[in-house]
């Protein structure tokens, strides 16, 4: 069982990255066709330790110096 805990906090931890990348990889866009820069960038995610339950993004936040 701690095995499957640490393979899931892994993979947990890696999804993040990938979201995170993804975002940036929007707001350089969003940059590039307004001129806005993203200035702040909060992301929070919400899962159980339960292996079965879902994991989901509860927030983002977004500033931009508009």
């Amino acid at each position: 069982m701690k095995e499957a805990l640490e393979e899931y906090r892994l993979e947990r931890a890696n999804l993040e990255n990938e979201i995170a990348e993804f975002l940036a990889q929007k707001f350089a866009d969003f940059k590039e066709k307004t001129g806005a820069e993203v200035i702040y960038l909060d992301v929070e995610f919400e899962s159980s330790e339960d292996l079965d339950e879902d994991f989901f993004i509860s927030s983002v936040f977004v500033g931009t110096d508009l």
